[in-house]
């Protein structure tokens, strides 16, 4: 049967280079090669020639290095914004903020744009090293956000699988592929007005309060109306399915009413 004649990208001495870029010098280099290999390749290679191909896809390097990030950037937030103390970890961050800031960090876009930003000593860029079928060679697929999210996950589940989930050596890895202060931010959130009220009239130490003034509609379905009083003065009305949606509006037309005053 006839063999076929197009290499694997990377080619030996990409790997090489592309080990270079990273900073990490692979024992087992078939992990880095995996990591740039997609399933789109394998299928097109087992079905043209009726065996394995050369190398595994990198679905589970993906999975691998999803998991792995998320541990790592864990580590980080917690050596950066916390500490064990006599009663227990004690941290600035509460779980909601730990949770947005993986959020945020672990999408498409933010993954693609760190592969965006890595490339060989010839200006070739790593999404155009990987392994695939010739459809999604012609199409340029491998460019989208998605496959350079999956190369960004595979390159460190191969780390990780290739270093025995050392974390000395996965954290500073990833700090390398990003920009550490910006991997443990807190994010940027902005205030409701139901907040900001809160804030002006703690500060200018007024009374706010809510009363309830009416519920109307069905049993199973009621629609609140609540009022904004500030030192007992009306600024304020909201209604809505619930008191906290009521509160929420009538906060809103109490603060615009203030800042137009």
């Amino acid at each position: 049967m006839k063999r076929p004649t197009e290499p694997l990208r990377p080619t030996d001495a990409e790997l090489s280079e592309i080990e270079t870029v990273l900073g990490y010098r692979f024992r087992n280099p078939t992990l880095l090669r995996q990591a740039f290999t997609r399933r789109s390749y394998t299928n097109e290679f087992e079905a043209k020639y009726k065996r394995p191909a050369p190398v595994e896809c990198n679905e589970v390097l993906e999975t691998v290095g999803d998991a792995v990030l998320g541990a790592a950037l864990l580590r980080l937030l917690s050596e950066r914004h916390g500490k064990v103390t006599g009663r227990g970890y004690e941290s600035d961050f509460g779980e909601g903020v730990f949770t947005e800031i993986k959020k945020n960090l672990c999408d498409k876009t933010a993954l693609s744009r760190v592969i965006d930003g890595l490339a060989l000593p010839d200006g070739t860029p790593f999404a155009a090293l990987q392994t695939v079928n010739g459809g999604d060679r012609a199409s340029g697929n491998y460019n989208a956000p998605s496959p350079k999210e999956d190369l960004f996950e595979s390159i460190l589940g191969a780390v990780a699988l290739d270093c025995g989930f050392d974390f000395s050596l996965i954290v500073p890895f990833v700090e390398r592929l990003d920009d550490p202060d910006r991997l443990t931010a807190k994010p940027k959130t902005e205030k409701d007005d139901k907040t900001r009220l809160k804030e002006l009239c703690e500060a200018k130490r007024w009374t706010l309060d809510y009363p309830e003034i009416a519920r109307t509609g069905p049993d199973h379905a009621p629609t609140y109306t609540v009022e904004c009083r500030i030192n007992g003065k009306l600024f304020g009305t909201g209604s809505g399915p619930g008191v906290k949606a009521a509160t929420r509006a009538a906060a809103t037309e109490a603060l615009r009413k203030l800042e137009t005053t």
